[in-house]
């Protein structure tokens, strides 16, 4: 009965780092970092629903799962690629702010 109630907790604790991660941080690899935190929790939450369903594995669940990891990486190597573009473009990883010094939008 625990870990019905303990591995959702960890997902959900999980996700709000990840969202606490993609607001705060200015940085393009943090928040593709904080993207994966908040997927891969949400794949913990979907398996630990699944599991505590039937006593019998049901492998529909976890076979959207391992479809859904495989998306996941391919959408990591793209913001990678995209991050890595952006660094060769600009010369840095941050985002840039809405205004400058003066208060001037840019």
């Amino acid at each position: 009965m625990a870990d019905f109630v303990f591995l959702p907790l960890v997902s959900m604790g999980v996700f709000t780092i990840g969202v606490y991660a993609l607001i705060l941080d200015t940085d393009l690899l943090r928040k593709i970092m904080a993207l994966n935190f908040m997927a891969s929790s949400v794949f913990l939450l979907l398996i630990s629903i699944s599991s505590r369903s039937q006593p019998a594995v049901d492998a529909i669940p976890h076979g959207f799962i391992l479809v859904a990891i495989v998306i996941m990486v391919s959408l990591t190597a793209l913001a990678l690629m995209l991050a890595r573009r952006i660094y060769q473009i600009t010369g840095q990883l941050y985002l840039l702010e809405d205004e400058n010094e003066t208060g001037e939008p840019l």
